[in-house]
């Protein structure tokens, strides 16, 4: 014999079969939401990828470039030194030699801290310091 549902047992059983529709059209829409950013995603991460690949190259090149421009600061300082000294030995053969005074009053040519006179022989600075060996060239007029 059978005994027919109560009216409480119908209730909980349309409960539980209601939440369980819920739960099912949840999952449905998650699954669905899922289905639909995945190429969002893979877009995304393919782009990053890319963007990292990219990265790491111009770091390479950043790197090639900084250190070619390190050889060429110390091919420039080996060039100053030696500029350097060609004028420094100007600057010396100008107190005995008059073409190598007229180039260096040409040029003002003259040693860091050294000011010319007004006859065009070079002074000392009047300061304790002394004055540089580095001579420097300005622009003439």
């Amino acid at each position: 014999m059978t005994e027919p549902f109560n009216h409480e047992e119908k209730g909980i059983s349309i409960t539980v079969l209601g939440l369980s529709l819920a739960a099912l059209f949840y999952l449905g829409a998650q699954l669905r939401v899922a289905a639909i950013e995945k190429p969002i995603l893979e877009a995304q991460l393919n782009t990053s990828a890319q963007r990292l690949t990219s990265t790491k190259a111009a770091q390479v090149q950043a790197e090639e470039a900084l250190q070619k421009r390190e050889e060429q600061i110390k091919a420039l300082a080996e060039m100053e030194g030696k500029y350097a000294a060609l004028l420094t030995d100007l600057i010396d053969l100008a107190k005995t030699d008059n073409d190598a005074r007229a180039i260096t009053q040409k040029w003002k040519i003259q040693q860091q801290g050294q000011a010319t006179t007004t006859g065009g022989e070079v002074q000392e600075p009047k300061s304790g310091k002394p004055s540089s060996p580095t001579p420097t060239k300005s622009k003439a007029p």
